[in-house]
């Protein structure tokens, strides 16, 4: 008996895949199978199939089972009466070009319950040659890529020199344990008070690997109540409302391997024991059976507290499970300085065209007169550059 590839894709990539197969793509579902059998004439049924079979290259299977994988009951007696007619018209050479693809989450429980009609999964991402350069996260990009990333972080985070020669430290070797299997989510726990480049690290790391995408950020903030989980990856079957949560609809509408936990101390302890069982693993499964596979991702938690306050709010279970600690300081005066410096001509190039000379001059001078040394927070010492900068009459004229 001929057994069949199936290939799947993931979410992340769902548009890169569907804007160059779409066209020839048919996604069927079990009520089209339903109607293939109405008619009791095996004729007439072969004739409804091989209408379907012939007009297009791709079967998505997904809507046959719409986070469903484990009721076997409501998708499987169609999906083998699928197969058995595409296998009768393959064995008579009628349909030799029709490839069965798949939302990756179904994937492995398609393959487990039907091991006679699949051979096994592969990726549609690679059969289409659509990652080969578009690599978002930390372990595939080249080593040459790694470095340029390691300079440009340390260039646009001030301050806190060691943390940052640390962190790529510890991703070197990421990379390597990953790439033996060893390690699956890359993760660190940075605390400090607000405003001193917690929040940036992620952003920066976001920004090298995945600058098109969307930034992946849940705030914990409003996770201390009881129910929390569900807010984070869905309510579970049978309760009323959303079954979404955010953390898996922020993963499936971005292809960024950095994902920012904020505030993390102000969770419940039973998004504790989530994350715990995430970094454990390096997947995890939402309230609808549904698993998310986490691996090559860098997951970023933050909290305002002191390092020496962190064991009140965080397990000593949880703490060891982070790949990397480390309590952020605010800059020096000097790095205050360096940051004014910097932010100021980034803000003049962009502006280049709305002053002239004589402005630029102007605001360059006021900028030098900035008392950055009571400054702790970052973001003060934006909004005391951004006013000096967009207080010239004639900036937007």
């Amino acid at each position: 008996m001929n057994r069949i590839t199936l290939y799947s894709y993931s979410t992340s990539y769902f548009e890169d895949v569907f804007d160059k197969i779409f066209p020839t793509t048919k996604l069927i579902t079990n009520a089209e199978i339903i109607e293939c059998y109405k008619n009791p004439n095996p004729e007439e049924i072969a004739k409804s199939f091989n209408n379907i079979f012939s007009k297009c290259c791709y079967i998505d299977l997904s809507l046959m089972i719409l986070g469903d994988v484990e009721r076997t009951d409501t998708w499987l007696q169609p999906m083998i009466l699928l197969l058995q007619e595409y296998l009768k018209e393959f064995n008579e050479h009628k349909c030799d070009n029709i490839t069965f693809i798949i939302d990756k989450r179904y994937a492995e429980g398609i393959c487990q319950n039907l091991p006679y009609f699949f051979s096994g999964v592969e990726r549609i991402e690679e059969e289409l040659e659509i990652d080969k350069n578009n690599t978002t996260n930390i372990v595939d990009i080249p080593l040459e890529r790694f470095h340029d990333v390691e300079i440009s972080f340390a260039q646009n985070l001030f301050g806190n020199r060691k943390f940052k020669q640390r962190l790529f430290e510890e991703l070197h070797k990421f990379r390597i344990l990953n790439e033996i299997e060893e390690r699956k989510v890359f993760s660190v726990f940075l605390c400090g008070p607000s405003g001193i480049g917690k929040t940036e690290t992620a952003r920066l790391l976001h920004n090298y690997l995945a600058p098109k995408e969307r930034f992946i950020k849940i705030n914990l903030g409003n996770y201390s109540e009881q129910n929390a989980l569900s807010s984070l990856i869905g309510s579970p079957r049978g309760f009323i409302g959303s079954s979404k949560g955010e953390l898996t609809e922020k993963i499936n509408s971005s292809k960024s391997r950095v994902i920012l936990i904020d505030e993390f101390e102000k969770a419940s302890v039973e998004v504790h024991n989530f994350f715990l069982e995430l970094l454990s693993d390096g997947r995890f499964t939402d309230s609808m059976g549904r698993e998310y596979d986490l691996d090559k991702y860098i997951v970023l938690f933050t909290s305002n507290l002191d390092r020496s306050t962190i064991g009140e709010s965080i397990s000593p279970e949880l703490r060891s499970r982070f790949d990397l600690k480390y309590q952020l300081v605010p800059l020096n005066d000097a790095e205050k300085r360096e940051y004014i410096d910097y932010k100021g001509n980034y803000y003049l190039e962009k502006l280049d065209g709305n002053l002239n000379k004589t402005q630029i001059e102007i605001i360059k001078k006021e900028l030098t007169t900035i008392d950055a040394h009571e400054i702790v927070n970052l973001r003060e010492l934006n909004r005391a550059i951004e006013s000096i900068i967009f207080s010239s009459p004639d900036i937007f004229k």
